[in-house]
């Protein structure tokens, strides 16, 4: 099969099957915790809630790899889909109380799509393009976060009810639709061996690869941060009445579009990592999330934090993903691409698990200065890690 470009027809069709596959998650994101918020749930149950989410997601990454390998990825993406669309129908018919089935529901599916996604580009595009190819699904994936929270807050302010099962019956049947004739190859790997011992072993050898180790690192602390401020953001605006969460939420997700779009072609692809890009990545997330923790005083000053947060979490997840691409063996591919993307997923749960506590015994401030702790913590031994290579160089 001739590779395709990251702009081909079939390469556009991935990413809008992509875009309206997360406009649910996006909408969902913001919705459950206000729905949950006004029928009594605490801070820290609305947490746990949301956090499900991607704890699932974090237990079947590496599983969901070994299904693609085994069935291929068009298989796996039809079923996805399915179970998409009935966890989009449940959420119209179920209570409050109930909600968390639907963010189980949405992990699981997330699990794979993710994980189909990313194998099938890689499938598909030639190795000078998977930068570009995996950074343009990355911003098919954060298109929604421009459209999605606001509209998401205009359904919960005006009485649109109407509008809700017309809305998500849409969004349950267009990815289904879209998965029509795309470009994904069938590629089956019936001679790997698929048992939970394998992946044990495939963790016992990644420490061959310290550069696989920094990357889990880093996007297990970055995840973390992106996951508090998601989760618990549009709630400490409207609650204190301190900015807008639409202003800052769209313009971080426009900051977040116009940098994976423009900068896709900077995303490292050279199979180095490089450790002065990744730094400047949590700089950007250390100050951004520095700057919610003054919030009340800093006025309009306060929406360069969302300019900040936006491009960390622009640069983030593909740079690190594009630089694994080419370190992982292709015979460990499908089983430790899903233990790293699990280490995004258990990050994101606990900015909202784990965070969600802080603020309901504290306070959002000391929440999301304890996140910008922990941006620097992890800079920090990202440059510990070049000192360390360079010691040992010199002996």
């Amino acid at each position: 099969m001739n590779k395709l470009t990251p702009f081909s027809r079939g390469l556009l069709q991935i990413y809008v099957l992509a875009m309206f596959f997360f406009t649910a998650n996006t909408l969902l994101t913001v919705l459950l915790p206000l729905q949950s918020a006004a029928d009594g749930m605490k801070e820290a149950e609305i947490g746990m809630m949301m956090g499900a989410y991607m704890l699932v997601c974090m237990f079947l990454r590496p599983w969901a790899g070994q299904m693609l390998a085994k069935h291929g990825v068009l298989k796996v993406m039809f079923y996805l889909l399915i179970v998409h669309a009935l966890s989009l129908l449940l959420y119209l018919m179920i209570e409050t109380n109930f909600l968390i089935v639907v963010r189980v529901m949405q992990g699981a599916t997330t699990a794979f799509f993710s994980m189909a996604m990313q194998i099938g580009i890689t499938e598909i595009l030639k190795d000078s393009d998977r930068g570009q190819g995996l950074s343009l699904y990355s911003l098919s994936t954060v298109l929604p976060g421009i459209y999605g929270p606001v509209f998401a807050l205009l359904l919960w302010r005006v009485n649109m009810d109407w509008l809700y099962p017309l809305l998500f019956l849409f969004l349950a049947i267009v990815p289904i639709v879209l998965l029509i004739k795309v470009p994904f190859q069938s590629n089956k790997l019936d001679s790997v061996s698929f048992s939970f011992l394998d992946i044990l072993h495939e963790l016992k050898n990644s420490k061959k690869y310290p550069g696989l180790i920094v990357s889990t690192v880093a996007m297990l602390t970055g995840a973390c941060v992106f996951g508090a401020v998601t989760t618990f953001l549009p709630l400490y605006m409207m609650t204190t009445g301190i900015g807008k969460a639409e202003n800052y939420l769209l313009l971080q997700a426009v900051v977040v579009v116009g940098s994976r779009f423009l900068l896709r072609k900077k995303i490292p692809t050279d199979g180095k990592f490089h450790v002065g890009f990744i730094s400047f990545i949590f700089i950007c997330l250390s100050v951004g999330v520095s700057l919610l923790v003054f919030a009340n005083y800093l006025g309009i000053f306060l929406y360069i934090s969302a300019i900040l947060n936006g491009i960390a979490v622009a640069l983030l997840y593909p740079t690190l993903t594009t630089y694994l691409s080419f370190i992982i063996p292709p015979v460990s591919k499908h089983i430790m691409l899903g233990v790293f993307l699990a280490s995004y997923d258990l990050g994101f749960a606990l900015g909202g698990l784990a965070m969600g506590f802080v603020v309901q015994y504290y306070s959002y401030e000391i929440m999301y200065l304890l996140c910008s702790i922990l941006s620097i913590i992890t800079l920090l031994y990202i440059a510990g890690k070049v000192n360390l290579r360079k010691k040992y160089e010199r002996n």
